[in-house]
């Protein structure tokens, strides 16, 4: 557990899923990736959904929400999918689904969206019933009408069962959500993806979300296919980067296999990981 201010931080690992290593590193050589994630015969590397919880001032907030278990056995193939751990999560800090207040969605990509529901008979229903949900506007319009390229990345099940949610707010741009807790945009991976900062007046932590996934992201140009503006992406990832190290800050990773977050430093090579601590 990690202490900012009023609230209390955990790291949830509620599952594991694969994705296709050159999708993940883009133009980045394998030569170079496969030292720091390892891909099978399938050339698919192992990637954690992280969820970070943050409890206080009477409020229990999850960011994002894993990919859940609302997939078929052939896409659970596909992406290696492991049972979603959320309830046995949750249970290790006192917490059941519902008592999750609030949802601050990176994205909605599928791998951050198809945790919020269970499957009931032929649909789906909201797996968190009290919580409201949170997305910026634009993202959520990217989501209803993807470009082809992310076609893939929005599940229209997905996006459909969250346009039905009786309690979504739609943000427009930076925000503070709580006391100590705001929202910035980032639109280099997608439209109107935003980052979660949490901090008090003398330490804080950014959800790196899908601009920094992991840290064998953290290289400049090391940025994924998915990514609909590469240049984009480097150049928010360097204001980030420069920001965390500037505030002595921290930077949590959703997808990083073997790290929860890191303390980050200027180096030869650029910003780089210090140490690498957990919640």
């Amino acid at each position: 557990m990690m202490q900012i201010g009023d609230y209390r931080l955990y790291s949830l690992d509620v599952q594991d899923f694969a994705l296709d290593g050159g999708a993940m590193f883009g133009v980045v050589p394998k030569v170079l990736w496969e030292k720091l994630a390892p891909a099978d015969h399938l050339n698919r590397v192992m990637l954690k959904t992280r969820l970070l919880l943050i409890c206080g001032n009477g409020r229990n907030i999850l960011v994002d929400t894993g990919m859940g278990s609302a997939w078929s056995e052939k896409l659970r193939a596909i992406h290696l999918l492991s049972d979603f751990r959320i309830e046995e999560e949750l249970q290790k800090h006192g917490l059941s689904p519902a008592d999750i207040t609030d949802i601050i969605y990176t994205h909605l990509h599928f791998d951050h969206v198809g945790g919020a529901f269970r499957p009931d008979g032929d649909g789906l229903v909201p797996l968190f019933p009290a919580a409201r949900h949170y997305v910026q506007r634009e993202n959520y319009l990217s989501a209803t009408a993807p470009n082809q390229k992310e076609k893939v990345s929005y599940s229209p099940v997905f996006i459909e069962a969250f346009g039905r949610l009786p309690s979504v707010e739609l943000i427009d741009g930076s925000a503070e959500l709580f006391a100590g807790i705001e929202v910035f945009t980032s639109n280099g991976h997608t439209r109107g993806q935003q980052l979660v900062r949490v901090s008090d007046v003398s330490r804080s932590l950014v959800h790196g979300a899908d601009l920094v996934p992991s840290s064998a992201h953290l290289p400049l140009p090391w940025v994924m296919g998915f990514d609909i503006e590469p240049l984009t992406v480097i150049d928010e990832k360097t204001a980030l980067l420069e920001s965390i190290v500037e505030a002595d800050g921290i930077l949590y990773f959703g997808h990083d296999p073997f790290n929860e977050a890191a303390v980050l430093k200027r180096g030869e090579k650029g910003i780089t990981v210090d140490s690498f601590i957990t919640l």
